[in-house]
């Protein structure tokens, strides 16, 4: 096990490795798991960490005890007296970048949704590239509830891309809430699974992904995938096209074909 964070002995973020998956966990189970300034830096070191072991195939993110994220720290984030415009302005900073860095990451990303995610709290599950949800799991869009803008950390763009323009409208418009089976129905989450098992069907999840193409093939697959949302056809084959003449001339494509072969003849 890894620690990620400022206080050793209370890491807000820990990195935990086990057969080729890393497993980022927020780690404030007493406080919801809010998103404080320090929640930022944390993450962001955690990514890093990870995207520099090679060791690692594929990430899960989840949160410890029974809400993934609460959603902005009171107190601290949001405080009816104010905040500092300072800590303000560099604690945004700090997680903006880790909502980039997770969607950006070249490795793939499982959101395992142990429970609510409320507002910014829904936006870093939006930025992972699946998202598994147990049964008790919702994302709340409850931003206006604090008199702030849904156009936050990403959600106006993210949100329309898993669930459709029209309703991601109607949830960032009236601060909607996303039950688990209706995040299913709406394309949000790919399964639904009992709370207990979570963690067990995110990692055999993770283990499938990874397993099912070297690394590098895994992480030209989810660069070209978020290309191509905004990016035209033709440029997009054009991209297709020259990473996979580099694929198909790798050692590991070659190792990867003549155990097919060897199977295959096997069969006859």
């Amino acid at each position: 096990m890894t620690q990620a964070s400022t206080n050793i002995e209370n890491p807000e973020v820990l990195v935990q490795r086990h057969d080729g998956v890393a497993t980022i966990l927020l780690n404030r189970a007493s406080e919801s798991n809010p998103i404080g300034w320090s929640l930022g830096r944390g993450l962001l070191a955690a990514l890093d960490e990870v995207e520099d072991d090679k060791t690692i195939s594929t990430i899960i993110l989840t949160g410890a005890g029974r809400v993934f994220c609460a959603g902005a720290k009171l107190g601290e984030v949001v405080n009816p007296e104010g905040v500092d415009p300072e800590d303000q302005y560099y604690g945004f900073r700090d997680i903006v970048r880790a909502v980039s860095r997770i969607r950006n990451h070249e490795l793939p990303v499982i959101c395992a949704l142990n429970g609510g995610a409320v507002g910014g709290g829904a936006a870093l599950a939006l930025a992972c590239d699946l998202i598994l949800a147990s049964e008790q799991a919702y994302c709340l869009f409850a931003f206006g509830r604090m008199g702030a803008s849904a156009a936050d950390m990403g959600c106006t763009y993210l949100l329309p891309r898993f669930v459709g323009m029209t309703r991601a409208r109607h949830l960032l418009l009236t601060g909607g809430r996303v039950e688990a089976r209706e995040g299913k129905d709406f394309g949000l989450f790919l399964d639904v699974v009992p709370n207990a098992d979570l963690q067990a069907e995110a990692r055999r999840l993770a283990k499938q992904v990874g397993d099912s193409a070297p690394r590098h093939a895994l992480t030209a697959t989810k660069q070209v995938l978020m290309r191509g949302e905004t990016t035209e056809f033709e440029t997009c084959l054009m991209y297709e096209r020259y990473l996979q003449t580099y694929f198909l001339n790798s050692d590991e494509h070659k190792s990867r074909l003549n155990e097919f072969l060897k199977m295959k003849a096997a069969r006859k």
